[in-house]
């Protein structure tokens, strides 16, 4: 009897188990169907008046007073944020417009999904000039996470933190402590750097943040044999000592989901009594004595309430490079001119929102007569649920290489391709489009089960763009002006990039394939792949990505376009830093997210030791 029942037992937990598994395939699968869905009917938002409500006539309620107020739990703001409640007297108060990151947005593969959804801002560039000619009204999607955890909770996870010599020229402009020596620490030690190959003379080990190759680990031999033959070697990790190479793709992930602030950071610190995090908080001023020029605690609406909290040490901006200038001058920081112009009493006259800057990437595309077979999402959740498989990358991304197409000797590169193979997946995930009628024809008319394509991005372009305000109503999105190709150098480096794509796919490596260039017909009054065609078709497709930096500037007094000081203080106003990359003077060799995070880490670390508290 004691065997039978025994036997009973293992008979009812496997099975038990096996419907424990199912009803998790079914509970991801029924939530990505109604997500795309949703998708179909998706409007961007026009303006912050969801977050506002009705607050014309409401009173103003105390929400207490906290020793540091953080607005924004992007990459920066959650680490910070976080990294300060390690210190028990310290009162943190962390305000966030979105709300909780959820289980798709631990899936990488859908991240494009999450641009289609409120977990967005929703911008649009201003009609630009020289690019987004494919988009209706000339107006690129910029966008940004309004979601805890920022835009690390919806972006695409590549981890690059950029290169040496960016870091020594962002110190060289007269910002001591943010060379690439200065800044090592702090990338060291929030990594979590799951490799066999480690050199820790460069990377981390340990940390909250986990880096990670994808599992099962895609056929690099293919891509590392075609950038051999022309000449470009393959190298392990080109965030150690070299940079310059193709090498396989490192990710934000923990056994293949997304590793974000919130992750790594915040939700690991809810359970801390002096750590308060208020989601669905729109800040709309930053209080400040205009007597004494200080930072007091900042106003927010939550649910039509506006709330006031006060700071008692300092009030600390970490919104983003959109929210960051607008918050600042909604409040009196910016420049005069532009203030005045929208009846906003000057405090500090400061050239906030100037010199925008940030990675533009443009896709080369390719049809193959190879095919793959196809799994269903449900056997891609079921491979996630492993911590494995197509659903904890996005898209098929295979390899990313690093050059410069001016300089074969130089370490730093202009240039990053990603090369992405055929989708293996059943179906396709929609991305934000808002094309004119001649692109959308050609977008509809890609088939990523058979087409391969490089993913381009121009790493430190000529052009600058900038913030400005639409009005001095909170509930007005500002005006994002990237200002894209005004330095028509930046095409020439993503034209020069495109040979390098087209010679790549012409390899003995990639000859399988019989990979023919995908013709961007909107573009038919030119020459087929001459300079004219590749110039129009670089203005009509490129895009910006989330890469953005320098509305905020970081750099000495005497820089006429510097806002902050080498310490992140704002100058002119006491009690108030900017804790984000829209202070990052500088554009990077790869993504922003490392630097954001690193960013968080290095200001919390120096705060600290201001305030007598060793780390």
């Amino acid at each position: 009897m004691k065997i039978l029942a025994l036997l009973s037992l293992v008979i009812y937990l496997v099975r038990s188990q096996k419907t424990s598994n199912d009803l998790k395939v079914d509970y991801y699968v029924n939530n990505i169907e109604a997500a795309l869905k949703a998708a179909q009917t998706y409007q961007p938002r026009k303006n912050n008046s969801d977050l506002l409500g009705n607050t014309q006539n409401s009173t103003t309620i105390d929400y207490g007073e906290f020793d540091f107020i953080v607005v924004g739990s992007g990459s920066s703001g959650s680490a910070f944020a976080a990294r300060m409640s390690e210190i028990a007297k310290f009162n943190i108060l962390l305000l966030e417009a979105g709300e909780f990151d959820d289980d798709l947005t631990k899936l990488p593969y859908l991240s494009t999904l999450f641009e289609i959804s409120d977990r967005n801002w929703g911008y649009f560039s201003t009609p630009q000039q020289n690019a987004c000619l494919g988009w209706k009204n000339r107006q690129c999607s910029f966008p940004q996470g309004k979601i805890l955890g920022g835009s690390g909770t919806i972006d695409f996870l590549t981890y690059i933190r950029g290169n040496k010599a960016d870091y020594d020229k962002w110190a060289s402009l007269g910002n001591p402590g943010w060379s690439f020596n200065d800044v090592l620490p702090f990338f060291k030690k929030l990594e979590n750097y799951q490799s066999d190959h480690i050199n820790m003379n460069y990377r981390g080990f340990g940390g909250p943040v986990d880096v990670a190759y994808k599992i099962p680990m895609p056929n690099f031999t293919i891509s590392s044999n075609a950038y051999s033959e022309i000449g470009i070697a393959t190298i392990e990790d080109y965030n150690a000592q070299k940079q310059i190479g193709v090498s396989r793709i490192q990710r934000l992930t923990h056994f293949g989901e997304r590793v974000s602030g919130s992750t790594a950071y915040v939700r690991r610190t809810f359970t801390r009594y002096n750590f308060n995090v208020t989601l669905g908080a729109f800040v709309t001023k930053i209080l400040i004595n205009n007597s004494t020029k200080t930072a007091s605690g900042v106003e927010f609406v939550k649910r039509g309430i506006t709330y006031r909290a006060t700071a008692r040490k300092e009030v600390i901006i970490s919104a983003g490079v959109v929210n960051t200038p607008q918050l600042l001058m909604l409040s009196g920081i910016g420049p005069s001119n532009e203030l005045s112009k929208h009846k906003i009493p000057v405090i500090a006259d400061l050239p906030v929102g100037r010199g925008l800057r940030g990675n533009v990437y443009f896709d080369v595309y390719f049809s193959t007569n190879n095919t793959v077979p196809l799994i269903s999402f449900e056997d891609g959740v079921r491979e996630f649920l492993k911590g494995r498989g197509y659903l904890t990358g996005f898209q098929n991304s295979v390899s990313i290489s690093f050059m410069n197409t001016r300089n074969n000797c130089t370490t730093v590169p202009n240039v990053e391709l990603t090369y992405y193979a055929q989708e293996t997946i059943e179906g396709q995930i929609p991305a934000l489009i808002n094309f004119i009628p001649e692109v959308e024809k050609f977008a509809s008319s890609l088939n990523l089960h058979k087409d391969v394509f490089f993913e381009i991005s121009l790493l430190h372009p000529k052009s600058r763009g900038n913030i400005t305000l639409k009005s001095s109503n909170p509930s007005d999105f500002p005006n994002v002006n990237l200002g894209m190709f005004e330095e028509v150098d930046d095409i020439e480096v993503l034209y020069e990039s495109a040979q390098i794509a087209k010679a790549l796919l012409k390899t003995n490596a990639t000859k399988y394939l019989n990979a023919t260039l995908v013709n961007y017909d909107f573009c038919s009054d030119n020459e087929y792949d001459s300079k004219p065609y590749w110039y129009c078709a670089i203005k009509h497709v490129a895009y910006p990505s989330y890469h953005w930096s320098s509305s905020v500037k970081m750099g000495p007094k005497d820089d006429p376009n510097a806002v902050v000081d080498n310490k992140l203080r704002v100058y002119g106003i006491k009690k108030l830093r900017i804790v984000d990359r829209s202070a990052v003077p500088i554009t990077l060799s790869g993504t922003y997210n490392p630097s954001a995070l690193m960013i968080g880490e290095k200001a919390a670390d120096m705060i600290k030791k201001e305030y007598g508290v060793s780390t």
